[in-house]
């Protein structure tokens, strides 16, 4: 008996496991936003202040459904490399994005240093993408550092502003 069949047999079922999990996950076709049937959103998205006024309302990532397609095919593969190193829980490296976007969003909400700001909050793979717009450069620091340090985050992007930034053409449509 070699050591690989256990493998080809434990990479297999890992494919199986990721596939059914991307076919009934929250990036599932039956997620299309009703007035964008085009565009999917495949990651968890929330608004987690809106004391900013002015500033502009973030939207989630949406991709089209090809590039959905390429992005499961993606996340496949980098799951089962995952599971088989040993450096993620079954079920891939996304499986906990919702309850890590959810905990990241209620402690930015809760956090009184943040109510005058307008951020929202997207994970992919415990990583957090911050959006929105913020009072000061201190406060936008202040905001980043906090969010690394909250349990499940592995990662944080920053892509907020300081002070009210007008909306890109297009934004909220990007792959």
């Amino acid at each position: 008996m070699s050591c690989r069949a256990p493998q080809r047999a434990m990479m297999a079922c890992c494919a199986t496991l990721i596939a059914a999990a991307i076919a009934d996950g929250p990036w599932s076709a039956s997620h299309v936003r009703a007035n964008e049937p085009e565009r999917i959103q495949l990651d968890p998205f929330a608004q987690a202040t809106s004391g900013l006024k002015g500033c502009p309302v973030s939207s989630p990532p949406l991709v089209t459904p090809e590039q959905m397609r390429i992005i499961a095919h993606e996340r496949a593969e980098r799951g089962t490399y995952c599971a088989l190193e040993g450096r993620c829980e079954p079920g891939g490296a996304y499986k906990r994005d919702p309850e890590v976007n959810e905990r990241v969003r209620a402690a930015i909400a809760q956090d009184k240093r943040f109510a005058n700001t307008s951020v929202a909050v997207t994970t992919t793979r415990r990583f957090v993408t911050l959006t929105g717009c913020l009072r000061s450069a201190a406060q936008h620091r202040t905001l980043t550092a906090f969010v690394k340090g909250l349990p499940g985050v592995d990662r944080v992007f920053d892509e907020t502003h300081v002070g009210i930034v007008a909306p890109k053409a297009g934004s909220g449509a990007q792959p």
